[in-house]
């Protein structure tokens, strides 16, 4: 699956290509990987290059949601303005995730961030290009950082909803659904953004092995549990680096 959200597993497909580092470690139920991808190698691996920090476990997992705070704070400036963007259309379930982290966050000032926050909904409905409407309000804010939150497509469906990805290099909205707008990148907004994105969904070919199913995108029966859950730990893991 060509548009897999997951840095961790394009690096696993070219493991040994050079550009590519990748650090994996186990605490407690968690286990994190770390990827690193150059500009040498972000063509072959079908990423931009950046940092990954990939964290594979429960939800519900001891500990996950401190893990979480500890990897944002090390792809974001270490104070300032953070405007929170949650991206997807809220009323497809397994596109919800971005919405209901922003509704489960308060925008408020603490010891080192001021924290914004923003639902974009999709531009089919709003008429305006996701990109474009957070470099605008960015600008109204000027913000220091953005946080992007969105759900991602997977090549493995066992990674649905068992895994989060925290990276530096930005996202594409609706990438994971053939439906790409606008990149939202440091290059494009001209402020770093940390993109925050746990998968929900994977193309059908993935599990029946069949190229023809292609087409067809699946998720979980329990996916609206998923969902609720992890925007539950997601935001708990902003507001604890707001204090």
């Amino acid at each position: 699956m060509d548009n897999s959200g997951l840095a961790v597993e394009a690096a696993q497909a070219v493991a040994r290509s050079e550009g590519i580092h990748a650090v994996t470690r186990t605490i407690g139920a968690v286990k994190i990987t770390d990827v690193k991808i150059s500009e040498a190698a972000e063509k072959q691996i079908g990423k931009p290059r950046g940092r990954y920090i990939t964290l594979e476990s429960e939800p519900h997992a001891a500990g996950l949601s401190a893990l979480l705070s500890r990897a944002l704070s090390q792809v974001i400036p270490p104070r300032g303005r953070l405007f929170a963007v949650g991206l997807g259309n809220p009323d497809i379930t397994q596109d919800s995730l971005g919405a209901a982290v922003i509704r489960g966050i308060s925008a408020r000032k603490g010891r080192r961030y001021t924290l914004s926050a923003i639902e974009t909904d999709v531009a089919a409905k709003t008429g305006l290009e996701t990109a474009r409407l957070v470099k605008a309000a960015a600008r109204e804010l000027r913000a220091d950082c953005v946080i992007a939150v969105d759900a991602l497509a997977c090549k493995d469906p066992r990674a649905i909803g068992r895994t989060v990805q925290i990276t530096d290099a930005g996202l594409i909205p609706g990438a994971g659904a053939d439906c790409t707008r606008g990149a939202l990148s440091r290059e494009r907004l001209g402020i770093p953004v940390a993109a925050v994105g746990v998968p929900t969904m994977t193309v059908l070919s993935s599990v029946t092995q069949n190229r023809s199913d292609s087409g067809f995108h699946v998720t979980t029966a329990d996916i609206d549990v998923l969902i609720k859950m992890w925007a539950e730990v997601l935001g708990g893991a902003v507001d604890s680096l707001i204090g």
